[in-house]
């Protein structure tokens, strides 16, 4: 949408807002809420054992080519003028797929060692009665029932009211493309949730309260005492094996969406403010 990567400009949050109106904070809390209520089901079903990490892995991967395939093969419906934003030259973008395709086959590599997950992943390779059995068709059938039904609406608002070609498809793809990225590290994202927040929080004490010789310590203490925490969080993690690796890739897949579903709170910023 933007002139370049870097740039977001008020130009370009209309040209979304008229796409995607802003509903205001009631509509974005409850995309919030379906978001943590949903990775509170996959959470509950990876502890008890009714999924499987490599399955949840295959999942989220196949969901991820399948959404944008189809959001690529939508806008291909649509005149190149039209396009929100022009596609980079293959000499710029093949080094970050390239990038992209080696950090998540060797992170997902290693991830299937720890977790004990080769077994299942090579039997979803060998047949497709493993994803069956698994249950994965019935959420794969969801995301290409719902991937469709938007993209039809995609095409019918872009006939309506001309361009630029915006996709429903590519939110929904780049949940799952940041899931994958941030699920590569899934013990990082819970140190950085609890670290930041509580440092976070600490700065915001500072301002309330204000500096003096004993608040002073008390913060360095708090900082200290955040630090530990995050470290402690991790190596219970660590050490709880798949349990730890199944809250660490949801606490990611729940960034990932969470960011995703804020979008509109940006954009209408933007438009207000210009930049």
């Amino acid at each position: 949408m933007a002139r370049n990567a870097d740039t977001l400009t008020r130009e370009d949050a209309l040209q979304y807002l008229r796409r995607f109106p802003a509903q205001g904070l009631a509509a974005v809390a409850f995309n919030l809420a379906l978001v943590l209520a949903s990775n509170a089901v996959v959470l509950w079903l990876l502890m008890s054992g009714r999924l499987r990490s490599a399955h949840l892995i295959a999942l989220v991967m196949t969901e991820t080519l399948l959404l944008i395939l189809i959001a690529r093969g939508t806008q291909r419906l649509v005149p190149r003028r039209d396009w929100s934003e022009q596609p980079k030259p293959w000499r710029e973008a093949r080094g970050v797929l390239a990038f992209a395709l080696f950090w998540i086959g060797f992170a997902y590599s290693l991830t299937l060692v720890m977790v004990q997950g080769w077994g299942d992943a090579l039997a979803l390779l060998r047949s497709t009665g493993a994803w069956t059995k698994a249950g994965l068709h019935w959420p794969l059938l969801m995301t290409l029932a719902t991937a469709l039904v938007h993209a039809g609406g995609d095409l019918a608002h872009y006939r309506r009211h001309g361009g630029p070609f915006l996709s429903s498809v590519s939110h929904d793809a780049m949940a799952r493309y940041l899931t994958l990225l941030l699920g590569a590290i899934p013990f990082a994202m819970p140190f950085f949730a609890v670290a930041l927040g509580g440092f976070k929080g600490i700065e915001l004490l500072r301002k309330r309260f204000g500096e003096s010789p004993v608040t002073s310590v008390v913060w360095v203490l708090a900082t200290i005492a955040v630090g530990f925490a995050s470290f402690g969080m991790i190596s219970r993690l660590i050490a709880s094996g798949v349990n730890g690796w199944g809250i660490g890739y949801v606490c990611a897949k729940l960034i990932a969406e969470v960011a995703v579903a804020c979008i509109p709170l940006v954009m209408a910023q933007v438009a207000r403010e210009g930049r």
